[in-house]
This record gives structure tokens, sequence and C-alpha cells, in this order.
């Protein structure tokens, strides 16, 4: 059952986003802008350290935790359409994925962004910081990559990817709000066209009339082969995955993505789990004070710890 308090603040963002002045197709685009080369104004917790370093000129970010009881390691992918850079609100959840994970270091890719940079690129970047750890003589098994939105598909994409190519694969992978179809096809596109807040329409219009919205194709998928696992990985295969944790709101217009994937991995009888909450909208997590984004973290925090 949804909290009342999440229960008022989707109905809140409903009423912003769903507003005539808003243009939900350029939500992104114009988050991307109003942070672009934005100074940092982060500043690591006390018995945190926060260094910048690159491998192959793809940049990534280590936030180290004195306090650190473990060997994992948590490499995190940042959402934001492709076109958002890495930022401070996610420099912040790195902190909060290493006290979650007994002072694990956490990894923050920074992989290169839309229009500069076309995909599958994104995908080779996140892996080229992948064997870096691992050359860097840090386990496979001591690996978790955690991945939100966009975030989500590049986890799954270079996993793809990393065992398509014998490498060895990371020990447990978690998505928030998995992007996996570029075709647009999913049926949630539908039937959350009302619910989703960011992405989906006004009540008082039809879904016949706005499908151009409600299954648009991204600029970013343009001219590429939108059914390529590398770009969309519904369309790939899953066996030999690890653990895979799948984490979405039934508001969410991409919520049939991660049905579908589930469904598939299920199939290839991998460890996956899929955690829906009723009402909440994609990456619904990143609000961290709604009593479901806590209890979205403390599974995360479980599914891990069981490994």
């Amino acid at each position: 059952m949804q909290s009342v308090t999440s229960k008022i603040f989707m109905a809140i963002l409903r009423l912003v986003f769903h507003s005539p002045l808003f243009d939900s197709s350029m939500l992104s685009d114009n988050a991307a802008k109003l942070i672009k080369d934005k100074k940092s104004r982060y500043k690591p917790s006390k018995n945190f350290t926060h260094t910048k370093h690159s491998i192959e000129d793809v940049k990534f970010e280590k936030i180290a935790n004195r306090n650190c009881y473990t060997k994992k390691v948590v490499l995190m992918i940042h959402g934001g359409g492709f076109k958002i850079e890495l930022n401070d609100f996610y420099r912040k959840l790195a902190e909060k994925y290493s006290n979650m994970f007994g002072g694990a270091t956490v990894i923050n890719a920074d992989y290169g962004r839309f229009p500069e940079h076309q995909l599958p690129s994104q995908m080779y970047d996140v892996v080229k910081i992948y064997l870096h750890l691992l050359n860097e003589g840090i386990s496979n098994s001591d690996i978790i990559v955690i991945g939100d939105s966009a975030g989500a598909t590049l986890a799954m994409t270079s996993s793809l990817w990393l065992r398509d190519n014998g490498y060895p694969l990371p020990n447990h992978i978690v998505c928030f709000s998995l992007w996996a179809d570029a075709t647009s096809s999913g049926s949630s596109r539908i039937t959350n066209a009302y619910s989703d807040p960011f992405y989906g329409i006004a009540k008082h219009k039809k879904t016949e009339d706005n499908l151009h919205l409600l299954r648009r194709i991204s600029k970013y998928v343009m001219d590429v082969d939108r059914t390529d696992p590398y770009i969309s990985p519904l369309f790939g295969s899953f066996e030999n995955f690890p653990g895979v944790t799948l984490i979405c709101g039934t508001a969410d217009l991409d919520e049939s993505d991660s049905d579908r994937v589930y469904e598939k991995m299920k199939n290839t009888n991998i460890d996956v789990k899929l955690y829906k909450f009723e009402g909440m909208c994609h990456c619904f997590q990143l609000f961290s004070f709604l009593p479901e984004s806590k209890k979205a973290y403390q599974i995360v925090k479980r599914r891990i710890s069981e490994e």
C-alpha cells in the first residue's frame, strides 16, 4: 500500500509536470542544461575521501570510506537520459551506498554524454572502468553494480558485453527504473500514461492523440538498431548472469521494461528479484525522504548482504 506521504508527493509532481507550462519531452535536455559545467560544491562528509581518475580518457571518481570493513566495491552508474553529467547529488548518494555496505568504496562512472558521445559508447566507457577495477586486483565477486534509469541500462548492457567477451561478471546488479527497450513498445507506456508525473500526460489528454510522447523514440537512438542488446538489454539473453535486483514503481512509464526483463531472467533460472512499489514514479528512490524509498534501499542492502 502506498504511503500517504508518497500519495501527496506524487500528486504534487503530477500537478507540476503535467501542467501546460511543462514539456515532458524536454525533461532530460533541460536538466542537462541546468547542471552542465556547474561547479561542484561537494565536500566529502567526515571519514570520506573523494578523488578523480581516468582510464583511457574515461573519467571516474572514487569515494572511499575510512571506516571500511569490507572488500566490496560499488560501481555506481548515474541516470539522466545519457545526457546529464555526474553531479553532486550522486556523489552524496555514493556516501549512502558506502555506509549501506560496510564502508565499501564507491566508484562513480562519469561516462560520455549525448550528443557528443553516441550510444553504445557509454557502455564501453563503463566496461573500461570495470576492467580497470579488475586490473587493480579487485575481485569480480566483490563488485556490486548499481544504476538508475539510463545508468541501469548501462549496468545491464555492460554486463552483457562482459559476458559475451568472456570476462568475469560482477557479484550483483541492482537496477532502479530500468530503461531496457529503445523501441518503446512496453504496455506501461499506455497504462501508466496518466500516473507517471515526469513522462506521462495530463488526464484531460487522450492517449491516442499523444502516442508521439508516450512511445517517443529518443534522439540518441535514431541512427542505431533499437533492438541491439547493447542498446536495449531487453532483447538480449541473460544466461550465466549474476544475481539481479530490479526495483520500479507502478506509476513508471517504463514499468513494463522491468517486468519483461524479469520474466526473461526468471526463465533462465538466475537469481533475480523484482520489487514494485505501488503508485511510485520513475526513480522514486532518489527522493530519499519517502517511506518507499527507504524501504527500497533496505531491500538492496538485504539482497547484497545475502551474497
